[in-house]
């Protein structure tokens, strides 16, 4: 199989403006949802330009640069494409890597259920509409 680059790179580029707007919107969300209240004051890390630098090159890397790496790959023999394709294999990735693992951390670890919701819900819209955004240009 041949990868499209150019694809691939369209891919990247439009996955890592969505994921920067989408960071920067569900950060201002989150001083109007009381998500940290309840968590002590030294367990959290104050949001600075470097925090969000590393939160979205680790979220680029596992929401963007490896699924559209992969899609490429593979897209030729998936039985579906374009938009339910990616909405198809965002669901697949958060029911089967997201949610089990922040399932037994929540468990694991004290965290308030507010917190796990707000980031659980941030979490599906990143991967949801990366991977449709994906399957889409793919599909042109």
């Amino acid at each position: 199989m041949i990868v499209s680059f150019k694809l691939l790179g369209y891919c990247i580029v439009v996955g890592a403006v969505y994921l920067i707007a989408i960071n920067l919107i569900w950060n201002k969300l989150e001083k109007f949802v009381p998500t940290l209240k309840d968590f002590p004051k030294d367990l959290v890390e104050e949001k600075n330009p470097a925090w969000f630098v590393s939160n979205f090159v680790i979220e680029f890397i596992f929401f963007v640069l490896l699924p559209a790496i992969i899609y490429g790959w593979f897209y030729t023999v998936l039985p579906f494409s374009g938009l339910r394709g990616g909405i198809s294999v965002g669901l697949y990735l958060f029911l089967f890597g997201i949610i089990p693992v922040a399932t037994i951390i929540m468990f694991r670890i004290k965290i308030p259920a507010v917190y796990f919701l707000y980031l659980l819900v941030g979490m599906f819209f990143k991967v949801i509409v990366s991977m449709v955004i994906i399957g889409y240009l793919y599909s042109l």
